[in-house]
């Protein structure tokens, strides 16, 4: 039941790719402005033009990573509700999968705040239509987009997730592989350049151009794709080495079970949808939905755990 995301739907899920492929754009046009201050033309121009774009592309990822996540008022709540799908996403290599742990949870039910105001409009005066719709300040939403489980929108979710350290860490090294490639690239062809003894005028500086900017390119990307797949690594070995997967397994086997989540309330805008992130706390009651039966166990979850902490799974 792993890739939960892939049946979190009716959100838009080309907005964050869209706000990475916006500072693409601006790494290009920098690598442009840079091209033509140093005099180049031609392909070196064009080079330089994809240097900057792959700068712009590892950068960007990282910036839209860290601030994709916008919290809402009151931060945390807790739902109550049946596990649709839980599991773990992929390898975490970014921007192909992230390694969450991740939940839909449907048949929704909310537990607090109780005094959730509702300031949807139209007819979703409903408290669990305003956790699901409800844009956070600075989403720049004006309501967020609504989760379902099914193609036909008529099994309504709310995505949860349990973060991974391999997703933070590939957008990091990415972002910083570019930069240190980009530099790599421009030393190296300025090191050929001198040691070919074509650093002059005419011919021989235009040819130097053209290689600082292709080796430029070829470092901006590389180290990128380099940066991104060894943080991701790393991130990957600090999950396994910590309790990580303990922590989401506790819940993954209760699959139609009724379970009560608390964790941070969030428009998640690269998918422009509501979701807790991260869970902070989950109690496993009686697999008997509707009625939620005497609690049979607690299990501390995510980066600031409640409970014992263990997360050991239930028997």
């Amino acid at each position: 039941m792993a890739e939960c995301s892939a049946n979190n739907l009716g959100g838009n899920n080309s907005a964050g790719l869209q706000r990475v492929l916006e500072w693409g754009g601006a790494g290009a046009l920098a690598g442009f402005l840079v091209g033509i201050l140093s005099g180049f033309g031609g392909w070196a121009l064009f080079f330089a033009t994809l240097a900057g774009l792959s700068v712009g592309l590892f950068v960007g990822q990282a910036i839209a990573w860290f601030s994709r996540l916008k919290e809402q008022s009151p931060r945390t709540i807790t739902m109550a509700g049946v596990v649709k799908c839980f599991g773990r996403n992929s390898f975490g290599f970014q921007p192909i999968s992230d390694g969450d742990w991740t939940c839909n949870l449907g048949e929704l039910k909310l537990l607090s705040p109780l005094d959730l105001p509702v300031t949807v409009s139209g007819t979703l005066f409903d408290q669990v239509e305003e956790v699901r719709r409800r844009a956070a300040p600075g989403s720049g939403l004006v309501e967020a987009f609504p989760s379902f489980d099914d193609e036909a929108h008529t099994v309504p979710i709310l995505h949860c997730e349990i973060t991974a350290h391999a997703g933070d860490y590939a957008v990091v090294g990415g972002a910083v592989g570019s930069v240190a490639g980009l530099a790599a690239g421009i030393a190296i062809g300025l090191a050929i350049c001198a040691a070919a003894g074509i650093f002059t005028f005419g011919i021989g500086a235009l040819l130097c151009a053209l290689i600082v900017a292709v080796l430029a390119a070829i470092g901006a990307f590389a180290g990128g794709v380099v940066g991104d797949f060894v943080g991701a690594f790393i991130g990957w070995v600090v999950d396994e080495l910590g309790d990580f997967d303990k922590l989401g397994k506790s819940i993954e086997s209760h699959f139609n079970c009724t379970i009560i989540i608390t964790g941070r309330w969030v428009t998640d805008i690269s998918h422009e949808h509501n979701e807790i992130h991260d869970i902070e706390a989950v109690q496993i009651t009686n697999c008997d939905w509707p009625k939620i039966h005497p609690l049979t166990g607690v299990v501390g979850i995510g980066r600031a755990p409640a409970g014992d902490g263990h997360g050991d799974p239930i028997k």
